[in-house]
């Protein structure tokens, strides 16, 4: 059996953040929720602190792990390469790890290839909004892959079909590869939040992977 771990998610209620939250309470972590509100419906098992990107660093004392969850939208549009950075920092002088929400377009076609967003950019017709979130979530690897704290990072992308827009199904599977983004035979890349949610706990529970760059699909 799995010791219980002290989680701490930064933005815990939005799509990713909420799912990893309700995955660790199933498996009986000690889970606790940073954003800037609380939910409707709290998740059992979960504890939830309210405060802006700029408070998230106090509420990670005590944390085995400390998961970033921060869509750079709204008021965290260009804060997450200083916020990360800041709780890179505590946690490397705690001990603590930190998992990362990623991007797809973070990931490479082919091992050696550039990452997706610097070799093909996004199609005509792309929101700016969706363009600046994926280049941020790039800077914020690209600091990670320069880190000099020593911090255990492990960066998560997802498939490249992951919102709640496109929810998916709870398949209770899943694949994991590094750098190069995976594919299935049709050619889809996609991935349900819960089953993202179980890669990230399962990694949390038995780290495989360290200072290192993941991707998650079918």
């Amino acid at each position: 059996m799995t010791a219980s771990k002290t989680i701490t998610i930064i933005g815990g209620t939005g799509y990713a953040g909420s799912a990893i939250a309700r995955e660790a309470a199933q498996r009986g972590h000690k889970v606790t929720s940073v954003s800037r509100s609380v939910p409707a419906e709290p998740t059992p098992g979960v504890s939830y602190v309210a405060t802006g990107v700029e408070g998230a660093g106090a509420s990670i004392a005590g944390s085995d792990v400390v998961v970033g969850a921060f869509s750079p939208r709204g008021p965290n549009k260009g804060a997450l390469v200083k916020v990360y950075g800041d709780l890179a920092r505590q946690a490397a002088a705690s001990g603590a790890r930190l998992v990362l929400v990623g991007g797809f377009s973070c990931l490479r076609r082919t091992a050696g290839a550039p990452r997706m967003l610097e070799a093909e950019g996004f199609p005509e017709g792309v929101p700016a909004e969706i363009v600046a979130e994926a280049q941020e979530n790039l800077d914020v690897l690209n600091a990670l892959l320069a880190d000099t704290t020593g911090v255990d990072w492990l960066f998560v992308s997802p498939a490249m079909e992951f919102s709640a827009w496109q929810p998916g199904e709870d398949l209770g599977r899943y694949r994991v590869g590094d750098e190069v983004a995976l594919f299935d035979e049709t050619g889809k890349s996609a991935i349900s939040g819960v089953d993202y949610a179980r890669a990230v706990l399962d990694e949390i529970e038995r780290p495989t992977r360290h200072r290192a760059q993941i991707g998650v699909a079918y």
